[in-house]
């Protein structure tokens, strides 16, 4: 009976650490840091400052870990993949000394501590893909200002302005943009300035105060080139969209209108994007584990209890 008595105290010391492991999840201890890590990728392709938890292979630059700090790109043709990991800055909701793009710097003395997460160093980067990436607290979570670049697969929230856009012919695709002043910002505060040739679809734009905004102007530039918010058959999901779906197609029946010049003709009605997160952190969850390995010591437990009763019965019956 000993054996049965230490298997039987293994389960139930497995059992009982499943619980404490499943009822406890203590928050992630909050690091102070002076200031953001000033991250920059080389003309060249080397990283400064060395030791940042990115490694590059070829033109993949991936990241290791968070990132408390802000990136600047000076190489053109490279992926920047965050691999789930977040870029953190310090906006923090505060507007005191900014002012929300797209209305001007009206009544203010200095820009004041102005962050954007991810930036591209000069107008001839271009064909940048920045894909697995959370962004969040920056003035402007990503700056992309050049031509043919690929945004996809993030997650963007709790800034300023979640995306400004001002290149043209990018493609955005399976963003989460959450949680934003202004989700997604095309152009800049002037006549006909929306950028020509984006193609944005599949994304999810959650409960930001503002979903799109760019030009403010009360006439439009109808010869504005023409951007795509849908890829022919399917749109983006906007949070605030009240139409119907009669023909439970997933798609709405009515479409998005965003303004005169854009229209998402195919809205989603269930959000085909969420935040990444890090294949580190997605294990095999501890129930699975608990099972794995609880369940074969109760099955061996229960086989020497039975053994052992067995044995008893052919005892009593000998005497």
């Amino acid at each position: 009976m000993g054996k049965i008595k230490i298997l039987t105290m293994i389960v139930l010391a497995v059992l009982l650490l499943s619980i404490a492991s499943t009822t406890s999840s203590p928050d992630k201890p909050v690091c102070a840091q002076a200031s953001l890590e000033s991250i920059v990728i080389q003309p060249d392709g080397s990283i400064s400052p060395s030791g940042v938890p990115i490694i590059c292979s070829g033109d993949t630059y991936t990241f290791t870990g968070d990132i408390y700090g802000a990136i600047k790109i000076f190489k053109s043709n490279i992926v920047l993949d965050g691999a789930g990991y977040t870029l953190t800055g310090s906006f923090r909701g505060n507007t005191s000394d900014i002012w929300i793009v797209g209305n001007g710097p009206t009544n203010f003395n200095s820009v004041g501590y102005y962050t954007i997460g991810v930036d591209l160093g000069n107008s001839s980067i271009n064909n940048i893909t920045v894909k697995n990436l959370n962004v969040e607290n920056f003035s402007i979570g990503m700056y992309i200002w050049t031509q043919n670049n690929t945004i996809t697969g993030n997650g963007v929230g709790d800034s300023s302005v979640g995306i400004l856009m001002t290149g043209a012919n990018s493609t955005l695709t399976y963003n989460y943009i959450a949680d934003n002043t202004e989700g997604l910002f095309f152009g800049f505060n002037t006549s006909g300035s929306f950028p020509p040739g984006m193609h944005v679809y599949f994304n999810s734009f959650v409960k930001n105060n503002v979903q799109l905004s760019g030009c403010q102007c009360k006439n439009f530039n109808l010869s504005e080139s023409v951007n795509y918010w849908d890829n022919g058959k399917f749109g983006n999901y906007w949070s605030n969209y009240n139409g119907t779906d009669l023909n439970k197609d997933h798609v709405g029946d009515t479409p998005y209108v965003i303004d005169v010049l854009d229209v998402d003709r195919y809205p989603l009605m269930q959000s085909p994007a969420s935040p990444p997160i890090p294949a580190s952190q997605s294990p095999i969850p501890i129930a699975a584990i608990v099972v794995g390995v609880s369940v074969p010591l109760a099955a061996v437990a229960c086989f020497l209890a039975f053994r052992q009763i067995r044995r008893h019965s052919a005892g009593k019956e000998k005497t």
